[in-house]
């Protein structure tokens, strides 16, 4: 056998370590990429409106942010894509359990969350498909898309995204801003918009399904890069003749490094098995050394 194919052990762990580098290395410059025109558009404004405003005297929070280096430790968001090349059809197409279990158990290795195609009796149409942008939504009476920004930056890099003209398939968020929580706002930061009505039983016992789903844990994978979030259920859709099976925040998009170009692309998405709430919502970067070749 010749040692240069991918099936010599040794060529197959350096081809892996290749492809998560390289992975890790596109997925900082997507950040940075998209930190940097958020900071300096924002910045220019300001240039522009303030004569004689320099930029050392910008605010910490819209100033240009540096590149993290890249050190010589590797993600496993990166490790993971890596596993999944062998793992994934060529075509974004439903998967069959067995594709499911071994997907979750690579989970499990690489980011340290438990994840099922399957809880309670219950499962979604398919846990692989196209990814979709959307808009804030309405989290109590009142809400506008401005009240969503947290600082300057975050409202250069989110903000044009608007907010949806109708509520979500759940209602508000929360009844009124007094009882706006973190948790809360971090639901609607970090929300999914998936197809439940597609789910095996729906029409049968739709109440029952409809109050499964509200704000159920997800754990949504970029499988090129490894890029990860973790989100919540808030939105039923897209619907069947869009070509897309989900879509998701201004902000998971932007965790998953889709959102620039057309907003859209493959995902894996399964619920988080966390019945005691420990999993926190927002993206998963996990670093871990690679080992010695």
């Amino acid at each position: 056998m010749n040692k240069f194919t991918s099936k010599n052990p040794k060529f197959e762990h350096l081809r892996k370590k290749w492809i998560a580098r390289h992975a890790e290395t596109s997925q900082n410059l997507i950040d940075k990429h998209a930190r940097h025109i958020a900071a300096t558009s924002l910045g220019g404004l300001m240039l522009l409106s303030t004569p004689g405003l320099a930029m050392s005297t910008l605010p910490a929070e819209i100033a240009p942010i540096e590149q993290t280096k890249i050190s010589a430790s590797s993600s496993n968001n990166a490790l993971l894509a890596s596993e999944l090349i062998d793992k994934l059809p060529n075509q974004v197409e439903k998967l069959n359990s067995s594709q499911d279990d071994a997907i979750a158990a690579l989970i499990k290795k690489d980011l340290n969350i438990e994840v099922k195609a399957e809880i309670d009796n219950k499962r979604l149409n398919r846990t692989y498909g196209v990814i979709g942008g959307e808009q804030h939504l309405y989290r109590y009476p009142g809400d506008t898309v401005h009240n969503h920004a947290r600082d300057a930056q975050d409202w250069a890099m989110y903000g044009g995204s608007g907010i949806a003209p109708g509520l979500g398939a759940y209602g508000y968020f929360t009844p009124s801003k007094e009882s706006m929580t973190e948790e809360i706002e971090m639901r609607e930061r970090y929300y999914l918009a998936v197809q439940t009505f597609l789910s095996p039983g729906f029409s049968e016992r739709v109440g029952e399904y409809r109050d499964f789903y509200r704000f159920r844990k997800m754990l949504v994978v970029n499988p090129k890069t490894g890029q990860a979030v973790v989100a919540v259920i808030g939105d039923a859709g897209p619907a069947q003749w869009t070509g897309k099976h989900l879509g998701g925040s201004p902000e998971v998009m932007h965790e998953l490094g889709y959102a620039g170009g057309p907003r859209k692309g493959p995902v894996l998405y399964y619920f988080v098995d966390d019945p005691e709430n420990k999993v926190p919502l927002g993206p998963i970067k996990l670093i871990e050394k690679l080992a010695e070749s």
